[in-house]
């Protein structure tokens, strides 16, 4: 499979940069977090932050030739301790990341318990050129 340019793809712009802070907000699979001796896990970078994960993917095989394009779904999640931060985030980022992609599932809402915090977000499908 090929690699995702969700990060480059979304630091690059800058209008999200003027609400979120790509470089520091932005991860691939989790956020970064510690293991509190009672087992519990803590996220260690303060909200609003970003994360995306690939979902799924498969080659575009051909009979004559082998793959030249590999077909990749992905989610991009926010997380923000209040919902209209959450919107906003996940709409900028949307508005970039939809000029490479298609946006599949436009609207993943959710609040955690655990975490109080609000989650939004998007899944996608990317198909890259090998």
């Amino acid at each position: 499979m090929s690699f995702l340019p969700i990060y480059r793809t979304l630091k690059a712009d800058v209008e999200l940069a003027k609400i979120i802070d790509v470089e520091t907000k932005l991860f691939e699979d989790m956020a970064p977090f510690k293991l509190r001796s009672d087992g519990t896990v803590v996220v260690t970078v303060s909200p609003p932050y970003m994360v995306w994960t690939t979902i799924s993917g498969q080659a575009n095989n051909h009979l004559d030739c082998p793959a030249n394009f590999d077909d990749t779904q992905y989610q991009l999640m926010v997380y923000a301790t209040n919902a209209r931060d959450a919107y906003a985030i996940r709409d900028a980022a949307r508005a970039v990341l939809e000029t490479k992609s298609w946006i599949l599932n436009p609207s993943i809402n959710h609040f955690e318990t655990e975490t109080k915090l609000y989650a939004r977000g998007f899944d996608a499908n990317w198909i890259l050129e090998r």
